[in-house]
């Protein structure tokens, strides 16, 4: 054969591995299969001994991610083998963007003779080419001695420089694609949390004939560490609870879930508002997720007087809202915070409320709310939000609601938010 038709050949060769190579990119959509079948067709394309593909890692290094040899199947190395940038073939292709064609390895002071120790390959001539993608470093592609010849030649580089560009598209198409799974996945697994998260808070209120609740809830993330509790105990007497988990997100949801079903078993009749946060407390001590606490404000509604009694565990004061309007911050003794010191005694208060009066509770996702300019509402924003005459607990929480949401102006929360409110009609 003549050198024009054996170069010709060689042309339409490396046309078809570069059709076959585009045939990949729309195929292929799983990891383990794309990057042995880009190495299958380099090597094949550029008939070559063995084909390796470098991908950067975190540290902006090359680590070998896959290789494929004349005979063997395509697949990951025995062993990690590292290439740091710069160094090598691979690595001063890495560190300049720039496709290299090296006709003898072992006379290029560039070449890295570490990889032919570690793997037992000897290597005569490299083409190497980077693999980028919109400004993007991927890897970097490359192939070993050419079947048949002793070195590699420039027509060889200028066909394999066009096929790392189109392994690049294709490894960039399939990274893309995982990171949508990936956030699929994450999207799917909080809404599982959020319904679990949910399923923890109470679906209805107690209604009673001389108190009536109401709530509102809302998480800064999918999931978040605010909750409140109401649960009936008897006829006339009534718990509740509202609390804050430090911290956000999913620890936060996990110690929350934790408290709770840990506060049920400690609720009983007649047993009071500060025993609870005592026994409360020291079951929560050593418990909790890498010195993460709870406060929380604990009342027991007597629904025939309506007298509440309350205990704090470093919770916000709650406010008594007048029937005529206005609201005054009612200071409840209390200790620190829930899961760090053991063996801490509680205080309570007790209130009465008068016909039209109304208690509300919140977290602090209220009282540090921030408007446009980083300032906190702020005990006094609060009390300002609650001086118009408001008739019932629904009423209170929907004010508050309300008045935070244009507190923020339009930013995004930077809390959970939750507030509970009952009233005597």
């Amino acid at each position: 054969m003549s050198a024009d038709s054996h170069r010709l050949q060689r042309q339409l060769e490396v046309y078809k591995g570069l059709v076959e190579v585009s045939a990949l990119i729309n195929g292929i959509t799983e990891s383990q299969e794309l990057l042995p079948a880009i190495l299958d067709v380099a090597r094949r394309v550029m008939n070559a001994q063995a084909a390796s593909l470098f991908l950067v890692n975190a540290e902006g290094h090359l680590d070998l991610s896959c290789q494929s040899r004349e005979g063997g199947e395509s697949g990951p190395p025995p062993a990690r083998i590292v290439v740091p940038r710069g160094r090598g073939i691979s690595g001063w292709v890495l560190e300049h963007g720039q496709p290299l064609l090296v006709e003898d390895a072992y006379a290029d002071a560039r070449f890295y003779r570490e990889a032919d120790k570690q793997t037992g390959f000897r290597t005569r001539s490299i083409l190497c080419a980077p693999l980028v993608r919109n400004g993007k470093e991927i890897g970097v592609l490359q192939v070993l001695n050419p079947v048949g010849r002793e070195a590699f030649d420039q027509g060889d580089l200028s066909a394999f420089e066009a096929y790392g560009n189109l392994a690049a598209t294709a490894i960039d198409k399939l990274r893309t694609i995982d990171q949508r799974r990936e956030q699929q996945r994450i999207e799917q697994e909080l809404n599982i949390a959020r319904d679990i998260q949910a399923s923890f808070l109470p679906r209805t209120l107690p209604a009673h004939e001389g108190v009536a609740f109401a709530a509102a809830y809302r998480p800064a993330r999918e999931v978040g560490g605010d909750f409140y509790d109401v649960v009936e105990m008897g006829k006339d007497s009534v718990f509740f609870v509202i609390g804050d988990v430090s911290g956000k997100g999913m620890p936060a949801a996990l110690l929350m879930a934790q408290a709770l079903s840990t506060l049920r078993l400690i609720l009983q009749p007649r047993i009071a508002p500060a025993t609870v946060l005592a026994r409360w407390n020291d079951m929560l001590c050593g418990r909790t997720i890498r010195g993460m606490f709870i406060t929380a404000l604990v009342g027991r509604v007597d629904c025939g007087s309506c007298t509440v009694e309350l205990a704090s565990a470093g919770h916000c004061h709650p406010f008594l809202v007048h029937r005529g309007g206005g609201a005054r911050e009612i200071e409840v003794p209390g200790g620190p915070p829930l899961g760090i010191v053991p063996n801490q005694a509680a205080r309570s208060l007790t209130l009465a409320l008068a016909p039209g009066e109304s208690l509300v509770a919140f977290t602090d996702g209220l009282s540090e709310a921030f408007d446009a300019e980083r300032r906190i509402l702020g005990p006094e924003g609060i009390a300002a939000l609650l001086s118009a005459p408001l008739t019932s607990a629904q009423a209170v929480v929907d004010a508050l609601e309300r008045g935070e949401e244009q507190y923020r102006a339009g930013n995004d929360p930077q809390d959970d938010l939750t507030i509970l409110a009952f009233g005597c009609p």
